[in-house]
């Protein structure tokens, strides 16, 4: 299965000359291209597809998995400057990564997220590289009845985005659900909710529904306010700011890892995303904390469970794709379409007949993951300048830049429109304080559930829930992900009502 003379012809072509410049050249493209706001690596991908034919099949699959890697991590900059994530894998991140921006310490939360990116994207490539070629099988367990449990966990980490106030959360998440709903019926093909508007037929555009809930929203606050950042700790602006929080993000050792076991192992299952695993990251790093009050307000352990996690996803992600030729987002779907084109073929035999081809692209996440931390590090110094920007300056900028990226998704003049309602919907949520993670995440994976419950009733009915090993133990996590938390903070409270007894 491990053939040394395939590893060694891997590591020759990815140390051509010609092909380190054009993973240079894609991960550049990339990094720019997930920093602004409504624009992926997917439109950039799709753009760039046709001209991938005129390069060598070796160059133009690592530029693309250079610019899949790299758009992850730079998805996290705009989410900690300006609260709009870059991708919807970092949706996440705005939920420690702006509270830091706003005490003045974006130059910080910048260096936590590249560092912890790194050591994700790392952790992702090395263990796809140790167990890609056995481990494609894995993905193959998860039927209908085990994608809807893994969809119904991701939704339990709704209890630790609430806050104190679970009803508000429950509310809210049954409403994206419902709304999720919108679109063609998956099973029997009728529209649901579209109120005869064409642009809703294939569902909410994920894209203009983000940065409406994130972006319009957030600039409606801004022009109350003179700048982002009010005020700087001293030395806040400085390049050592950037290294004490790639140094802080270091700390949290078991945070990195367990984020990153389940980026890695989330991102194995086609189909399940970025959002779902840091999400799920997110859940588990409050949950075990010591200091869970200090979620939401700007905690570098946040931040670094969102970023490992979904950088672990991406590079996770492309086992699936490479050894069952099952994609799980729109970007590995093109990355998919980049490999046919050059007549490489993906599926369960990929790693017998391709095997030099496979190590070029896992050894190129490796190569990809370290340029994270050397791209970015000297870079965020100078990126942390937007949060002290005038918001009269800031604000005509981030708006066109929305406007845009909700109508570069489809191409749509709707979109904008359906971004600038979700954008005064998110407004009103923040205001009676209601959580917009929740409602986010119960949007993105509502189609997903409803979809996998129906299939899996008719294959085998309400008891195929409970015929697999792997249903049952999501089972058990989902249980325990609603309970664990109460639980703790029953504890933690009845622990300081002694402390303060004595």
């Amino acid at each position: 299965m491990y053939d040394a003379q395939a590893i060694l012809g891997g590591l020759h072509n990815l140390f051509d000359l010609g092909t380190l410049f054009w993973l240079l050249a894609g991960f550049g493209m990339g990094f720019v291209v997930g920093a602004i706001p409504g624009f992926n690596d997917a439109n950039l991908m799709a753009i760039l597809l046709p001209f991938t034919l005129l390069l060598d099949p070796t160059d133009a699959i690592v530029a693309m998995t250079a610019l899949y890697c790299s758009a992850q991590a730079a998805g996290s900059i705009p989410a900690i400057l300006i609260n709009i994530p870059g991708t919807p894998g970092t949706s996440a991140t705005c939920l420690e990564g702006y509270p830091l921006a706003r005490q003045g310490r974006a130059a910080f939360a910048l260096g936590v997220s590249f560092a912890a990116s790194t050591v994700g994207a790392l952790f992702g490539a090395f263990t796809s590289i140790a167990i890609a070629p056995v481990l494609g099988t894995f993905a193959l367990q998860f039927g209908p009845a085990e994608m809807f449990m893994l969809g119904v966990f991701g939704l339990s980490v709704v209890s630790s985005l609430t806050g104190d106030d679970t009803l508000k959360g429950l509310l809210i998440t049954c409403f994206g659900l419902l709304i999720s709903l919108v679109g063609m019926d998956s099973m029997q093909g009728f529209p649901r909710g579209t109120f005869g508007i064409l642009e809703l037929y294939d569902g909410l555009p994920m894209i203009p529904v983000l940065i409406g809930l994130f972006g319009f929203s957030e600039i409606l606050f801004l022009m109350k306010r003179t700048r982002i950042a009010q005020t700087a700790a001293p030395g806040a602006r400085s390049f050592r700011e950037v290294v004490d929080g790639m140094k802080q993000a270091l700390r949290y050792k078991t945070t990195l890892l367990r984020s990153s076991v389940i980026g890695t192992m989330i991102g194995i299952v086609p189909g399940a995303g970025a959002a779902i695993g840091s999400f799920v990251a997110y859940s588990q790093a409050k949950q075990w904390s010591k200091t869970p009050e200090k979620f939401g307000k700007g905690h570098p352990d946040g931040l670094v469970a969102t970023d490992s996690a979904n950088n672990a996803v991406a590079c996770g992600a492309l086992v699936p794709t490479l050894t069952l030729g099952l994609p799980g987002s729109s970007s590995t779907t093109l990355m998919l379409a980049a490999l046919f084109l050059h007549g490489v073929r993906p599926g369960p035999r990929f790693f017998i007949n391709f095997q030099t081809e496979a190590y070029t692209i896992l050894f190129s996440l490796v190569l990809a993951s370290l340029l994270i931390m050397l791209f970015g590090l000297p870079l965020a110094r100078h990126f942390q300048a937007v949060a002290f920007v005038p918001t009269r300056f800031l604000v005509p900028i981030v708006a066109v830049l929305l406007f845009l990226g909700a109508y570069a998704w489809r191409y749509f003049a709707f979109d904008i429109i359906l971004m600038i309602v979700f954008g005064l919907f998110g407004a009103l949520c923040k205001v009676y304080n209601y959580p917009v993670p929740a409602l986010l995440l119960a949007i993105i994976l509502g189609p997903m559930i409803e979809s996998n419950f129906l299939r899996a009733i008719r294959i085998g009915g309400y008891g195929t829930f409970f015929q697999s090993e792997l249903s049952i133990i999501l089972m058990l996590l989902t249980a325990l992900s609603l309970v664990g938390p109460p639980v703790l903070r029953y504890r933690n409270s009845r622990t300081l009502k002694t402390g303060a007894g004595q």
